[in-house]
């Protein structure tokens, strides 16, 4: 069963995604990945950057949809 968010929670989380989504493609890609890592202020090198990336992209299409972000963040 899906875990339930608060409704700010949500809108929180969708204005990150927005913000992140710097293309607006709908998508966060990996270079879009690794400069949120960097604002987060997350030390990681390329190689576990792209570990975390393919952990949070859940159905291995090379992109990071909202309701993927919204379970990596859920899982934090």
């Amino acid at each position: 069963m899906p875990v339930k968010m608060e409704p700010g929670e949500l809108k929180e989380l969708s204005e990150s995604f927005r913000y992140n989504d710097t293309n607006k493609d709908g998508l966060i890609g990996f270079a879009e990945f690794v400069e949120m890592l960097g604002q987060l202020e997350a030390d990681v090198g390329d190689d576990e950057a792209r570990i975390g990336f393919d952990e949070v992209d859940t159905d291995d299409d090379g992109a990071i949809s909202f309701d993927e972000f919204v379970a990596w963040w859920r899982d934090r």
